[in-house]
């Protein structure tokens, strides 16, 4: 028996909530518990009972072969398993309070499991349970050591409910990840260009289409740091719109911003986040945080093979739907295919009847607010 330092309990309990916080840490923490313990090795594993599957979260002081051959067949033959099965989550035990040493001797988990590897002494607990699935948290130590006393089980039950709540809050920090990519990730596909900025108009997202308009000459530039436009009185009322956005201004506002060739504009609204969205994404904001849409009004550029499976379409009516959604006319539309008005005509009418068209003009607004007019092409 070891006695534990209060400092020792501390610096584990801080280890488990950085581990909390990056799962790169749990074999720091491992690694730590088990010296403490006087144990030689230390894991957290997840183990799925009914189809006898096993995965470890973390683990230190043990040789990837002998966790393979665990996962694939120890696992079945596991004595400590049910023993443990007996007691309520949190409860800590120790393998010799749970079998003699000469009925370890007869099973076939301690002679070709434990006695090799020199792992004779087991301290376990169960930290959750859902049906069949168990989080275990577990550490072991050799002949020489001998059994875990009294003070290691203290310690690992201090230990137990922090080390269950730091799983529970890497749950939640990885979900809150996923949902931050697939926002961000469903952001870029937009044909629009997408920023979200601070309330001085520092960029904390731009999604792809608006990267290519970021640049001298496409629109909007970046000047120390911020959004800026070609002239400063444009750029004084975009950063007016974003600071109004950014306090939580019902609706920030729209603007033009004038490109370079005079004949072309971007289409800019500017409107508040809420502080919800941005917090679950994960932004580090100060008093708020804007979102800019950019488009510009131009002729849609669909792909043919999305057109066709979106609207049940043949691959002569589709390219013939993307070319009129360029705004040609179905004159120019036959003769950039290279087929006859005739034909045009033939295909635009059964382009009408799968689409539900009812016409050119509503065959137009049909594909110009349909999903792939959103949606980037690669």
């Amino acid at each position: 028996m070891m006695a534990v330092s209060e400092d020792t309990v501390l610096n584990l309990v801080g280890k488990v909530y950085d581990a909390a916080l990056d799962e790169q840490n749990w074999p720091s923490f491992l690694e730590a518990f088990a010296q403490a313990v006087g144990g030689c090795s230390s894991m957290l594993r997840s183990a799925d009972m009914q189809n006898s599957t096993v995965g470890f979260v973390a683990s230190v002081g043990y040789d990837p072969a002998w966790q393979s051959a665990y996962c694939t067949h120890f696992i079945k033959v596991d004595y400590l398993i049910p023993f443990l099965n007996q007691f309520k989550l949190g409860d800590v035990k120790s393998s010799d309070q749970a079998f003699s040493l000469s009925e370890q001797r007869k099973t076939e988990y301690f002679s070709d499991y434990s006695i090799p590897q020199d792992k004779l002494h087991g301290l376990a607990v169960t930290l959750a349970r859902d049906g069949n699935h168990k989080l275990l948290f577990a550490a072991q130590r050799g002949k020489r050591a001998g059994a875990f006393g009294e003070e290691e089980i203290r310690l690992m039950n201090i230990l137990a409910p922090h080390v269950t709540r730091a799983m529970q809050v890497h749950r939640k920090l990885s979900c809150i990840t996923v949902e931050k990519e697939w926002a961000l990730g469903a952001l870029d596909q937009l044909r629009m260009g997408v920023i979200l900025t601070d309330s001085l108009g520092v960029p904390l997202f731009v999604n792809r289409a608006a990267e290519q308009m970021l640049a001298p000459g496409k629109g909007i530039i970046l000047c120390q740091g911020r959004l800026a436009l070609n002239n400063l009185s444009d750029t004084a009322l975009l950063h007016r719109l974003i600071a109004n956005a950014a306090q939580g201004a019902a609706t920030g506002g729209d603007m033009r911003i004038a490109l370079p060739n005079r004949f072309d504009v971007l289409q800019c609204l500017v409107t508040p986040v809420s502080p919800e969205f941005s917090a679950r994404l994960n932004i580090t904001i100060g008093p708020g945080c804007a979102a800019i849409f950019l488009s510009r009004p131009r002729s849609l550029q669909l792909p043919p093979k999305r057109l066709a499976v979106l609207y049940g379409l043949s691959p002569a009516e589709s390219k013939l739907a993307a070319k009129l959604a360029e705004f040609n006319s179905l004159e120019q539309a036959a003769n950039d295919l290279g087929i006859s008005l005739s034909t045009a005509r033939v295909q635009l009418g059964s382009v009408f009847a799968k689409t539900g068209a009812k016409g050119q003009a509503e065959l137009l607004m049909l594909l110009a607010t349909g999903t792939l007019a959103h949606c980037r092409v690669e």
